[in-house]
């Protein structure tokens, strides 16, 4: 039998049957925000998105998105590999689709390292996220055997490099765990016996209950089955995206959680750890729920900081200047002082001083005096200002935490 999770809000349980599955349990009362209130979100953005965000932002962005998704999964792998480098991985796939640069280097007899494996490995997940955003699935569409398709697609050719990496822990790719040895800090994952039956629960369970918040409980439970000897969050977070938009979410790419869990790893890993330890899954569907708002938020960030680069783009003036300014595409308004320390008080006080006086005469920024304080702002009618400023504050509202990039808005 599934539980349906709505029977039950204000106290903790466990929607699980399975005898491992059901050692977890949570609390609906204590969740940040309904599953109504981050469906309603997801929806004000694409109304926004109809509205505010031109074709050119919006190709850019779902551009964007598809690199830095790639990029924050690979790089929960702690891997070292730079953006730049995953940006031109990106180009050369979208070049050559069929290319395999393993391949060739195993053909010039070239020995393999850790920057080889590092690049297989993005390549591998740009490749699967390419593959199945496209193919717009239905829950339906997820079973056991995609599962394991992800985890193959994922992990292809990765073994290869036990022979050229120490302390290589091999995948089995496209394989269910068939050993109780591994672990996730003192966490001791499901027993391999109980895996098949395990992930059936779970789809079951996301397929009876849709939504954000359920696919969060999917996301925190499947990673504490640990069905693969390694990338299980690879799997995780390929799944998890996919779920979202099977469930009515993010219809135009534009975001993704991942990449909040790389900007803020240290949060990412306690979260999902304190969920295992605890068995308590109410960490991890917070903070996903917490990184879906500020990711959605983000979206309307990136698109009023890009129209911001367009006006000062169009003013013919020093550059000197024009790097001056550029906080200001980033905040909404800032005192002089701060906007001062943000150019690390350079130039000298009364030239940065001249610089804004100057940018004001010519209609690029606007002052504004409050008792002895001076703020600026750039000039202009920014209609995505008031929407963020209202985002972030609910946001805050529900949750402690605040990112850096949106203290300043």
């Amino acid at each position: 039998m599934y539980k349906k999770i709505e029977e039950k809000e204000d106290k903790n349980f466990s929607p699980f049957s399975q005898t491992f599955l059901a050692t977890f349990f949570l609390n609906k009362k204590l969740f940040p925000w309904t599953e109504l209130e981050l469906s309603k979100l997801d929806q004000e953005l694409l109304s926004l998105e109809k509205s505010l965000i031109g074709v050119d932002v919006e190709k850019g962005l779902i551009d964007r998105n598809e690199l830095l998704i790639s990029y924050a999964i690979s790089k929960a792998e702690n891997s070292s590999l730079t953006l730049l480098e995953a940006k031109e991985l990106r180009h050369h796939l979208i070049e050559n689709p069929e290319y395999n640069f393993l391949q060739e280097k195993l053909k010039q007899k070239k020995g393999l390292n850790k920057k080889d494996y590092e690049e297989l490995e993005f390549f591998n997940i740009i490749k699967v996220f390419r593959k199945y955003s496209d193919c717009h699935l239905s829950l339906q569409d997820f079973s056991a055997k995609l599962v394991l398709d992800l985890h193959a697609e994922l992990t292809v050719g990765l073994d290869l490099f036990v022979d050229y990496l120490p302390h290589f822990d091999v995948y089995k790719s496209g394989h269910w765990r068939d050993n109780d040895s591994v672990r996730v800090a003192s966490f001791i994952p499901a027993p391999s016996e109980q895996i098949i039956s395990g992930v059936a629960e779970l789809l079951k369970f996301i397929k009876t209950n849709p939504g954000a918040i359920n696919i969060a409980i999917f996301h925190s439970a499947l990673y504490a089955l640990h069905p693969f000897c390694n990338g299980n969050k690879r799997v995780c977070r390929i799944l998890e995206y996919l779920l979202l938009q099977a469930c009515g979410y993010n219809a135009k790419s534009l975001y993704n959680a991942s990449f909040y869990y790389h900007k803020h790893k240290s949060r990412y890993y306690k979260k999902l750890l304190d969920s295992l330890l605890q068995h308590n899954l109410n960490h991890f569907v917070s903070f996903l729920s917490e990184a879906l708002v500020y990711s959605i938020t983000g979206v309307i960030k990136t698109s009023l900081e890009v129209k911001k680069k367009e006006f000062l783009k169009q003013f013919e003036i020093d550059p000197s200047l024009k790097k001056i300014l550029r906080p200001l595409v980033k905040s909404s308004e800032l005192q002089f002082n701060r906007l001062w320390a943000l150019n690390k008080r350079q130039p000298s006080k009364q030239t940065f001083s001249n610089y804004l006086n100057l940018a004001v005469d010519k209609g690029i920024i606007e002052r504004r005096e409050s008792g002895r304080n001076v703020y600026y702002r750039l000039a202009g009618v920014w209609p995505e200002s008031e929407i963020l400023k209202s985002w972030v504050q609910n946001a805050a509202q529900r949750v402690v935490y605040i990112p850096e990039e949106f203290r300043l808005i």
